[in-house]
């Protein structure tokens, strides 16, 4: 695995993240999109993204911003179901939830608060890091 594309509109988040994946021994790109307009470009190379790689892996924030995930995940599920994917979610109570569709998603996670978690979830689904 080379490249994963992390869908997630906070900031401060997608920066753990990237730094998390850059100061590990993981052989990993992170590309990191705010929005889920931005991430299916970024899947679809096009907009500002014509040259992006196919990501290996999705990391997909559920609860963006005036949206959710849902449309990621469902164009990812139907067109790319060989990517695997995680739907991150800030909150506990919402893991369990019907709100998140856990069937269509690979892995179904609460954000990490520490650097390991994010790494853990990435070997998991990537097992040959």
């Amino acid at each position: 695995m080379n490249d994963l594309l992390l869908v997630e509109d906070n900031p401060a988040d997608s920066r753990f993240v990237e730094e998390t994946v850059n100061n590990s021994s993981l052989d990993v790109t992170v590309h990191s999109v705010s929005t889920s307009a931005a991430g299916l470009d970024f899947i679809h190379q096009q907009g500002e993204y014509p040259d992006a790689p196919e990501p290996d892996l999705v990391f997909l924030d559920w609860n963006l911003r005036r949206t959710t995930g849902r449309d990621v995940l469902t164009v990812l599920k139907d067109d790319y179901s060989h990517i695997p994917v995680v739907i991150l979610t800030g909150s506990k109570t919402k893991v369990g939830t019907d709100h998140l569709p856990s069937s269509k998603a690979d892995l179904v996670r609460e954000k990490p608060t520490d650097p390991d978690g994010y790494i853990k979830i990435i070997r998991s689904v990537a097992p040959s890091h």
